[in-house]
């Protein structure tokens, strides 16, 4: 027997047609509307203030839009030198704290040990300290009358300082030192639900605790690195205090220089069109590697 067009599904079924709950619907967006209000006033507001702004001859009495800005940005070898100096920042930090973030995530995730409460202690401590006091602690470290260059000329190993701040990679060691409780966390939440029993399956087939890991257990924390990596690449793209204080100027990075144009000149166009092109750089950079995970996890 055939069904009128446009029939629930449900009733070919013998079952009654779904009705919506509109009780439970509305109970839903009432609980999301704070967060949506929030992220509309907090985010997309600013977002679309500055977009504006970007196009803009000039502020705050604008006469036409214009392109200007965009082109001065990116065919400016300063700010493109800056732009590329931002992403190589972050992709760096990024790797490397990958890379000794997996370790100390595997500890945490399989180990016994009664010191692993500790271990995560000693992880999400400086996440207890500010950011600006954490940079301080490594100017006190890294400077010219700092713990290694006073170490090293009470060894007598060095006549004069060593020049180990203003340089690319002192913002590097902050960084990392910053974002790594953010890359073990995620790691280790990722591992801490993978079945033990795929391992011993794998040894059970022969497999040696290279290949194990390297075809079970890496691919399937593929989604605590990517979290972790989307968290620390983004914190290091904004990033404005630890390079300013460790790279003492010599070290320049986008937030900087919106920074330079919209508080030092003020010129707001310049300034609302570097962070356009710092947020698209960024989001394609996100996209890129979302579907680079993809392609990965269908492989």
């Amino acid at each position: 027997m055939s069904t009128p067009a446009g029939a629930p599904t449900r009733a070919l079924d013998g079952l009654p047609p779904r009705r919506i709950d509109y009780g439970r619907l509305f109970s839903l967006l009432m609980l999301l509307a704070p967060a949506a209000l929030l992220l509309a006033v907090g985010l997309l507001w600013p977002f679309l203030t500055m977009l504006r702004m970007s196009f803009l001859d000039r502020y705050p009495d604008p006469s036409a839009l214009t392109l200007e800005y965009y082109t001065l940005v990116l065919g400016d070898p300063y700010f493109l030198r800056i732009i590329g100096r931002t992403f190589s920042l972050a992709l760096v930090v990024t790797v490397i704290t990958a890379v000794l973030a997996y370790p100390v995530a595997w500890f945490l995730a399989r180990s016994r040990s009664r010191y692993k409460h500790l271990v995560f202690l000693a992880v999400i401590s400086p996440l207890m300290v500010s950011i600006i006091v954490r940079s301080i602690g490594w100017t006190i470290v890294l400077g010219n009358e700092g713990l290694i260059n006073a170490l090293l000329h009470g060894l007598g190993l060095i006549d004069g300082p060593l020049q180990l701040m203003q340089s690319f990679w002192s913002v590097v060691l902050g960084m990392v030192h910053i974002l790594i409780p953010f890359m073990v966390l995620s790691i280790a939440s990722v591992l801490g639900k993978i079945d033990p029993s795929y391992a011993e399956a794998a040894y059970v087939m022969g497999a040696n605790p290279v290949r194990t890991f390297l075809k079970v257990t890496l691919p399937l924390s593929v989604q605590g690195i990517a979290s972790g990596s989307v968290i620390v690449f983004c914190l290091t793209i904004g990033a404005y205090v630890t390079p300013v204080m460790l790279g003492r100027g010599k070290v320049l990075v986008m937030a900087m220089g919106i920074f330079e144009q919209m508080v030092v000149t003020v010129d707001w166009p310049t300034g609302a069109a570097v962070a356009m092109v710092l947020t698209m750089g960024t989001m394609l950079v996100l996209i890129a590697y979302g579907l680079f995970l993809r392609r990965y996890s269908r492989r």
